[in-house]
């Protein structure tokens, strides 16, 4: 990437950091809610050590990487909240992407795409936000606001990197949906952005539990290649979860 489109990632990404520093430090409280999620859902025993994850793997872009896409996933589950990884998507999800860019795409998943979350706030399990905020209000306001600063990053990000976008992730778009404040943000953030830009933003349905897989399936065209059935269908679900 040239200078110009580094300098500016290093902004933003510094922001980034910045913020989520600035959410741990407001929400001391985070963690112990945490536990106590935990242990009213039900999921086996383990170490909340990062209740707010920023994704070291952003430090490790270089000025000479070739960056192919800016993919956005949901929040940070368990694996990628322990201290010694703070790293995302690097649960069986990442693992299924990682595979499937390789394999499909011929992208080094792991060198070649910069990933961030729709909020950094922890939880064992995506819907288990819903309930992480009940009843704490400050928390609430901190997951909002953080859904609020992902989503005005990603065409920041778009932008400065020259990279499409992969929104990973439809079930909770809809209105009553755990990001419905990250989708009306993001399309606040479009609406101010370089015209154009939105159509090189394309929304898949998530790898977890084979989803993104069965969806390829159904829906590519006879004799259609993978790249090719991969942008139709995310433009195609574009237009319908994010009400163009």
């Amino acid at each position: 990437m040239t200078t110009k489109r580094y300098d500016r990632f290093c902004v933003l990404r510094d922001s980034f950091r910045e913020r989520v520093e600035a959410w741990s430090s407001a929400l001391p409280e985070l963690a112990d809610a945490q536990r106590e999620l935990a242990r009213t859902s039900g999921t086996p025993a383990y170490a909340v050590e990062t209740p707010v994850v920023y994704n070291r793997d952003l430090d490790l872009v270089g000025p000479g990487d070739r960056v192919a896409w800016v993919l956005v996933a949901d929040n940070p589950g368990k694996k990628e909240q322990a201290a010694g990884a703070n790293r995302y998507l690097i649960g069986p999800s990442g693992k299924a992407a990682e595979n499937f860019f390789s394999r499909e795409l011929g992208v080094d998943f792991r060198s070649r795409t910069v990933i961030v979350n729709k909020t950094p706030i922890h939880t064992p399990k995506t819907v288990q936000l819903r309930a992480l905020a009940a009843g704490r209000p400050r928390i609430t306001a901190v997951l909002e606001e953080s859904q609020a600063f992902m989503a005005a990053l990603v065409p920041e990000l778009q932008a400065a990197l020259g990279a499409p976008v992969w929104i990973m992730g439809i079930s909770e778009l809809g209105r009553r949906g755990i990001f419905a404040p990250w989708k009306a943000a993001l399309l606040q953030a479009y609406s101010r952005a370089s015209p154009g830009l939105l159509d090189g933003v394309y929304v898949f349905n998530h790898f977890s539990m084979g989803s993104f897989a069965t969806e390829l399936k159904r829906r590519r065209l006879p004799g259609e290649t993978t790249p090719r059935a991969v942008l139709r269908i995310g433009a195609e679900n574009r237009a319908r979860s994010l009400g163009e």
